[in-house]
């Protein structure tokens, strides 16, 4: 077990609980970390404190100093402190992450995310344990805390800025939940209570959206059909998965995404972190505003049978036939112009290849970055789609192009090996 050591009361009693834990023998072994966030004078003194704290507890201690971007400094340094946590724990071979998070803080935290008007995802407030990272004291109340302190005889040091009315949670702390508890002594059990049934009926509700969109796209007719609850947690998964490079996806934005579905025709809409809602043929997918588009490639020549090399894809072409001695070489990998045609097995006659895509409902983007095999404006393969085109003459001349490229884990796949001509 890792304890992230603030020095501070909470941490200070949840690395003592663990020590205990760790001497009665069930618990194979307990360090401790302090992260300066180097944002106030004096913060190495913290970590002084911390480290005499842990010789008294005989608990393995270390230290490490951040960096905290600038922007919304408690956002920001929670980012950076759980990054050096992740780093701490892999250095001291820990399996679990501790923080002192109580129930004091689940009530505040419930309070400000209330007041923002979150849903039930936000007002289940803090998890007792999200991946590796847990969060022993999330029942026990700060009174509790400082009561087990007291018992033990262990000091603490505070934090200044605790008492700075310049951040919310401390207004919140300081000013609202004093009033409630006056209305309701047990006002904070109380809200950590909802949180504790609020996560029950999310984690109920998320199921339900992961079922709906199981991958990174959805028909829009499936997702309008579900409840409203279940739809807009479809669309934030949907965003979480396009993997957005910033920003934070608000109601208003998953709101717009419902309001277009109901449109008829295809449409686009920018999102938050270089993310974009695009609906075509009935189907809803979120995406990197880069998208699949990779654009055209250097025209690559086939002068025969071969293995050729495609550097913008990272890929490998394979071309092989039956009867050479019936192709038109050489012949091009390259990717679609306009004028292409293309004669599809079992057609009656050609027809541009722009439109046979159409019909085939392949999306604009991958139309433009499909390659094909052609002879002049004659698409003789579209390999990627593993499609053949009609054959001609005495048997055919039994083309067959396979391209490779690396998958998943970095592993190569081959793509098409259809097309045959």
């Amino acid at each position: 077990m890792l304890v992230a050591l603030s020095g501070g009361p909470d941490s200070t009693a949840l690395l003592a609980a663990l020590a205990a834990i760790r001497d009665a023998g069930q618990l194979a072994a307990v360090s401790a970390v302090h992260v300066d966030h180097g944002l106030r004078p004096g913060s190495a003194e913290d970590g002084e404190f911390a480290a005499r704290t842990c010789q008294r507890l005989e608990v393995p201690f270390s230290t490490t100093r951040v960096q905290v971007p600038k922007g919304n400094v408690q956002a920001e340094a929670r980012r950076v402190r759980y990054a050096a946590l992740a780093l701490a724990a892999g250095r001291a071979g820990a399996s679990r992450i501790a923080t002192g998070h109580t129930l004091s803080d689940q009530a505040e935290t419930v309070l400000m995310r209330l007041l923002r008007g979150a849903g039930s995802r936000g007002l289940s407030g803090v998890p007792p344990r999200r991946g590796v990272v847990i969060r022993p004291l999330i029942d026990r109340s700060r009174s509790e805390v400082l009561a087990f302190l007291a018992a033990q005889g262990l000091p603490w040091r505070e934090d200044p800025t605790n008492a700075s009315p310049r951040f919310a949670r401390n207004r919140v702390r300081h000013e609202i939940l004093p009033v409630l508890s006056r209305l309701a002594p047990a006002a904070d059990r109380a809200l950590a209570r909802a949180a504790d049934l609020l996560r029950a009926d999310e984690r109920a509700l998320s199921a339900l959206a992961r079922a709906c969109a199981p991958g990174g796209a959805v028909e829009a007719g499936r997702l309008l059909a579900e409840p409203a609850a279940v739809r807009r947690r479809v669309i934030r998964r949907l965003w979480r998965r396009a993997e957005p490079s910033s920003g934070e996806l608000t109601a208003a934005h998953v709101q717009a995404v419902l309001a277009r579905l109901r449109r008829p025709g295809p449409w686009r809409l920018s999102l938050p972190g270089r993310v974009e809602a695009v609906c075509r043929y009935g189907r809803l997918e979120l995406r990197g505003a880069e998208g699949e588009v990779r654009g055209a490639i250097a025209p690559v020549e086939l002068p025969g049978p071969g293995e050729y090399a495609v550097p913008e894809r990272a890929a490998l072409v394979f071309v092989s036939a039956g009867r050479p001695d019936l192709l038109p070489w050489p012949l091009l990998l390259r990717t679609r112009r306009p004028g292409d045609r293309f004669r599809p097995e079992g057609g009656t006659g050609g027809k541009k290849l722009k439109a046979w895509l159409i019909d085939r409902k392949v999306p604009r983007e991958r139309r433009d970055a499909l390659l094909v095999v052609a002879a002049g404006s004659a698409v003789l393969a579209v390999p990627e789609l593993g499609v053949r085109a009609q054959q001609v003459g005495s048997g055919g001349a039994g083309l067959d192009v396979r391209i490779r490229t690396s998958g998943a884990g970095g592993r190569p796949h081959c793509k098409g090996g259809a097309g045959l001509l």
